[in-house]
């Protein structure tokens, strides 16, 4: 393929891998934060499309540019480059979610913060929680994983086809209940902790009526939870380990079912 003399069937492709790219650059975790500045996602998914393209087999069979095809292509093209950033993005969604379970068991909620990997605002254990998952999600080099396994979506999923099966979106409600049990299991020791600690002092305040059960429960359950929170961190990352390894098989189920 000579780089610098495209034909019209060749600039189509380009086009459509580049927005398949796009919209994956935009939508995953890390580097599609509202941090990043929008110039950097195009560059960086210019780059990422003229590294990939010309190692994806483009099939021989293009619509004209006038074509009414170029338009479900198109879609067909930023739906999956989407589903595909969204898949990635379920890891913090998880570890956020963990974050927010134990910060209202321990009474922080109302301290929010402003969040910048989700956009929203959070509390202080969710934004240790989201740091905590970033540093990981670096240092495995994850980012690489969600690259190469972009980069095989173009084999299982090929340039200029129709939408692939729908009947896979029905076993997103058991993705959905996984990551919803794994972000009770991250929270688990801080929750089962926060429990004991009120049953104690249920006890204490009816054994000793003079004690103000109610203010002095918050201040013990925060540094109940901290400390727990704390010895619990190599759990924490195991779990973040295995939670990684889940949502890599989401990712490539999905590329090569639908």
């Amino acid at each position: 393929m000579n780089l610098f003399n495209f034909n019209e069937y060749e600039i189509i492709a380009f086009f459509l891998v580049l927005l398949r790219i796009s919209a994956f650059i935009v939508s995953w975790p890390v580097f599609g934060s509202v941090n990043v500045p929008g110039p950097v996602k195009i560059l960086l998914a210019l780059v990422v499309t003229i590294l990939i393209f010309p190692v994806i087999a483009i099939q021989a069979t293009l619509p004209e540019l006038e074509s009414l095809e170029m338009i479900s292509f198109a879609l067909k093209e930023v739906f999956t480059g989407l589903v595909m950033g969204y898949l990635c993005r379920l890891f913090f969604f998880v570890v956020s979610m963990a974050g927010n379970i134990i910060s209202l068991t321990m009474g922080l909620s109302q301290g929010q913060l402003y969040n910048p990997a989700l956009n929203a605002t959070g509390n202080s254990v969710e934004q240790f929680y989201v740091i905590l998952g970033t540093l990981f999600f670096l240092a495995i080099n994850g980012h690489h994983y969600m690259l190469v396994g972009l980069q095989k979506s173009f084999e299982f999923i090929p340039v200029a086809t129709a939408f692939g099966k729908v009947e896979i979106f029905a076993n997103f409600g058991m993705v959905v209940n996984q990551l919803f049990e794994f972000g009770v299991r991250m929270a688990g020791p801080v929750l089962v902790t926060i429990l004991f600690a009120n049953i104690a002092m249920g006890i204490i305040g009816r054994a000793v009526p003079q004690i103000n059960v109610l203010i002095t429960a918050l201040p013990a359950n925060i540094l109940v939870g901290l400390l727990v929170l704390i010895i619990s961190i190599p759990l924490l990352i195991a779990q973040m380990g295995e939670l990684v390894e889940l949502m890599a098989e989401h990712l490539f189920a999905f590329i090569k079912e639908y």
